[in-house]
């Protein structure tokens, strides 16, 4: 049932014009900020781009975007099925809450790791095609060869795929609570933007996951600059946010969606 569910999401959603614009603008700004990024000269030695740093750049810009399309998508999801009486059309078949609801969450994840994984691949080809990858190098010296600046690739594109779980269940969660489209996306945005800002607040923002979305291509980023950098906060700290602020939400959504009046 959930992937018959799950088939009914993507037929419904890819009918629709609006993805596909939204996938080539969050497609095209890490693109265009790769070639930005290479196409700048610099003005000292210490300023050359190296490959991961300037993969890490555009993949920055193509997240945060791909975060804010996510939250307007999964807000969308669900309220405007609330509100057209869509919902309740499919919810008086034999179709448990649960299980549509986890097939809106499947199906929205998979959209996320899809875009990222996109998104990591274009800019990747950008990066070879402009200034090729290669070993960190700075002034002659080998700082990272070439299997650590890909083992870090890998890794940071793992860890941003686990933070995107959190960010799902938050955009459907604030879906549910409204009837209206254009109400469920302005409250999301505005939270999403709220929740960004508090990520930044020091020591306060570890408990954020809005920050743990961000901080892995970080890693790249001052992995390519040279720079000292370290995975631990990652594990230690970023994960167990992530995972229990995913199991809050998604709980958090299961009981809404059981407490609410369908036939309403």
């Amino acid at each position: 049932m959930i992937a018959e569910l799950f088939r009914h999401e993507a037929v419904t959603l890819l009918r629709q014009r609006f993805p596909y614009l939204l996938l080539a603008l969050v497609l095209g700004v890490p693109v265009l900020r790769v070639v930005a990024g290479a196409l700048t000269p610099p003005e000292t030695a210490l300023d050359v781009v190296t490959a991961p740093q300037l993969w890490a750049e555009g993949m920055a810009w193509g997240v945060r975007l791909a975060a804010y399309v996510l939250t307007v998508l999964g807000a969308m999801s669900l309220s405007q099925e609330f509100g057209n009486g869509t919902a309740r059309m499919v919810l008086m078949q034999p179709v448990a809450r649960w299980q549509w609801l986890t097939a809106k969450l499947m199906f929205l994840l998979a959209w996320a790791v899809a875009l990222l994984l996109l998104a990591a691949v274009l800019s990747a080809l950008s990066v070879a095609l402009t200034v090729g990858w290669g070993a960190v190098v700075r002034e002659g010296v080998v700082l990272h060869g070439v299997a650590t600046v890909w083992s870090a690739v890998v890794g940071a594109l793992g860890l941003t795929a686990v933070a995107l779980l959190p960010l799902c269940a938050f955009a459907l969660l604030v879906g549910i609570h409204f009837t209206s489209s254009g109400a469920a996306v302005g409250v999301a945005l505005l939270l999403a933007v709220v929740l960004e800002a508090a990520a930044n607040l020091g020591s306060a923002g570890t408990y954020v996951f809005f920050r743990w979305l961000y901080a892995p291509l970080g890693v790249v980023e001052r992995l390519g600059k040279g720079l000292a950098y370290d995975w631990q906060p990652l594990w230690l700290e970023g994960l167990p946010v992530v995972l229990i602020t995913f199991v809050v939400l998604g709980a958090w959504l299961l009981w809404r969606m059981q407490r609410m009046d369908i036939t309403a």
